[in-house]
This record gives structure tokens, sequence and C-alpha cells, in this order.
């Protein structure tokens, strides 16, 4: 493997480096997308493994500018009268005042 930090816009100037450290990955690629992979590898004169190696640093790029904003959606919160009656449960309960978790048990303790 090349530089680990490739980019498409580097394959086009071109520029060899060191032989890096690097390790196998298989991975099932649908047939149109190693058609075009291959394209784009013979028009910039680079290795498929090159072109492979800067779209995924591109997108990684992209993908972790996205998720420095992205927050985990808040935790709803079940009003009491909708909690289940089981001591310490804050589910929402869906069967004789019991969550679905806290009726398996109870009918499993019974030998339902």
């Amino acid at each position: 493997m090349r530089d680990p930090n490739l980019r498409l816009a580097d394959l086009l100037i071109r520029g060899k480096k060191g032989r890096e450290q690097t390790k196998l990955m298989n991975v099932k690629v649908p047939a149109n997308v190693l058609n075009r992979i291959d394209q784009v590898a013979s028009n910039l004169g680079a290795t498929k493994t090159e072109v492979v190696i800067a779209i995924l640093n591109e997108g990684l790029s992209s993908a972790e500018q996205e998720l420095k904003t992205w927050k985990p959606p808040a935790k709803q919160i079940v009003p009491k009268e909708r909690r289940c009656s089981t001591k310490g449960c804050e589910k929402e309960r869906v069967a004789k005042g019991m969550c679905a978790t806290c009726y398996q048990a109870a009918r499993r303790a019974q030998g339902k």
C-alpha cells in the first residue's frame, strides 16, 4: 500500500512514496462498482488499490466532518402513569401494567 492519506487528486499528480505497512481486507464489491474503479484506475494511471484507498479516504473525511456535529437522539422519558409497575423499571408498560420484558419474566416465573 502506498500513502494512507492518499486522495484522488494525489493520483493525478503522482508522486510515489515508500512502502508502508499493509493489511489484507477481503471485501465483496458489486461488479458494476469494480468496473467503475477499474475505469478510474486506468484513466489515472494508478492501481485499483490506490483508487480504492483514495476513495475511502475522501469518504472517511466527509463522514468525520458530518459526525462532528452529530448528537445522539434524546432519550424519551415515559410519563409515570405509563411506566412499568416493576420496581426500578422505566420502560413503557404494554400488558398487565408491565413492560414486555417484565411481563415475559413474570410469565416464565409462573411457569406459563
